[in-house]
C-alpha cells in the first residue's frame, strides 16, 4: 500500500475502534505488517500525560498544547517513517485533538494554524482518512449509551435524563460541523460514511474498496 498511515475518525461511540480491529484483522490476512493504536491504549504515543487543561481561552494553555502536539505528531512520524508496518490509528487526529481543542474553546484560526502544521507533519506517511459523520447526533449518542450501559453513559459521560441527551446532540453537533469543515479541507485520500441506519456489512464493503484504491 501506498500509505504508512490509515486514521479513523469520527465523534465518540462511531465505531471506530471495531473498524480499527476490522482494517488491522484484513491487513493481516493479506500478510501486511501492520499496528493498530487502540484510542484507550496505554503509553499511546500522541496521548499528553504531563498536564491537565482548564480552558484555551488561556492562552498559555493553549500554546502549550499546541506545541505538545507538534512535538509528539513529529516524534510520532519520525518513529515510524521508516518502519515496515501501516500503522492504523483512531481518533487522535480529530476527535482527540481538534474536537479537544474546539471544546475546550481555542481560538478557531489557531485550531486552524495547528491543524495545518498537523497535516505538513504527517505528510511524510502519506495518510489517508477513514472519517464517520453522524447524521443524527443525538440519536447516536441514544443508540451508544444503550448499547454500552449505565457505566458509560452516566459514569463517563455524565447523561442521565433525556434532557441531558438532548443538551448532548446539540453539543457534538456544533463539534461534528467545526471538525468535518476541516476533514473536508485536509487534501488527502478520505473516505466520509454518513452514518443514517448503522449499516455495518455496508461501511465494511465500502472500507474495503476504498483501501484497495491505495494499493
Amino acid at each position: 500500500m501506498k500509505t504508512k498511515l490509515i486514521l479513523i475518525d469520527g465523534m465518540p461511540g462511531s465505531g471506530k475502534s471495531t473498524t480499527g480491529s476490522f482494517i488491522s484483522e484484513r491487513l493481516n490476512d493479506l500478510d501486511i505488517p501492520n499496528r493498530f493504536y487502540h484510542e484507550l491504549e496505554e503509553n499511546h504515543p500522541l496521548r499528553i500525560y504531563d498536564r491537565q487543561f482548564t480552558s484555551f481561552a488561556d492562552l498559555e494553555e493553549a500554546e502549550w498544547f499546541s506545541t505538545k502536539v507538534e512535538q509528539l505528531f513529529k516524534s510520532f512520524v519520525n518513529d515510524w517513517y521508516t518502519q515496515n508496518e501501516i500503522v492504523i490509528m483512531e481518533s487522535y487526529v480529530f476527535q482527540d485533538t481538534i474536537g479537544f481543542a474546539f471544546n475546550m474553546h481555542m481560538d478557531e484560526q489557531r485550531i486552524l494554524d495547528l491543524t495545518k502544521k498537523m497535516q505538513a507533519i504527517l505528510s511524510r506517511l502519506h495518510p489517508v482518512l477513514i472519517y464517520y459523520y453522524q447524521v443524527k447526533v443525538e440519536q447516536n449518542w441514544r443508540w451508544i449509551c444503550n448499547i454500552r450501559g449505565s457505566e458509560f453513559t452516566q459514569d463517563r459521560c455524565g447523561l442521565y435524563t433525556d434532557h441531558d441527551f438532548i443538551e448532548a446532540g446539540k453539543f457534538w453537533t456544533k463539534n461534528q460541523d467545526f471538525v468535518f469543515n476541516i476533514v473536508q479541507q485536509w487534501d488527502i485520500p478520505k473516505l466520509v460514511i454518513k452514518n443514517v441506519d448503522y449499516n455495518w456489512e455496508e461501511y465494511r464493503s465500502r472500507i474495503i474498496d476504498f483501501l484497495k484504491q491505495q494499493e
